[in-house]
């Protein structure tokens, strides 16, 4: 399969999101919760949690046991529930741990385009809302 110049597997569709674990020991992770719009009507998604490498998640390293894969039907979206979208949850077979002090990328891939996930910007409208801002 073909893949883009950072590595990534053509047709994917990620989408990375960094953080820093400023805990000087590290932390232990145990799920990640993500908020989807929309979703594929049979293809799975997948997280992995991988380092930064020069401001960009690394194109060969992911964080063992961070890669967990959910079908479609696993996959929450705001069409599911009433007013708020439910969180989807990524869980871990085993606690992840990362090292402090390090930045690090949740990113989620899909052979589809039909997953959209929520985003947050800084200073932008909150989910349902004209008057709160996400700081």
């Amino acid at each position: 399969m073909a893949v883009t110049s950072t590595g990534y597997q053509l047709n994917k569709q990620p989408i990375a999101q960094s953080f820093y674990v400023d805990e000087p020991n590290g932390i232990y992770v145990t799920k990640v919760d993500l908020f989807f719009a929309t979703k594929d009507a049979s293809l799975p998604v997948q997280i992995q949690i991988r380092p930064m490498d020069n401001g960009v998640p690394s194109s060969s390293e992911i964080i063992p046991g961070s890669q967990v894969v959910l079908s479609s039907s696993e996959v929450q979206t705001e069409n599911d529930v009433l007013i708020y979208p439910s969180a989807t949850s990524f869980t871990f077979e085993e606690p992840v741990f990362l090292r402090g002090e390090l930045d690090y990328a949740i990113v989620v891939t899909a052979d589809s385009k039909d997953y959209q996930i929520f985003i947050a910007e800084i200073n932008e409208f909150t989910y349902g809302s004209t008057e709160k801002r996400v700081n």
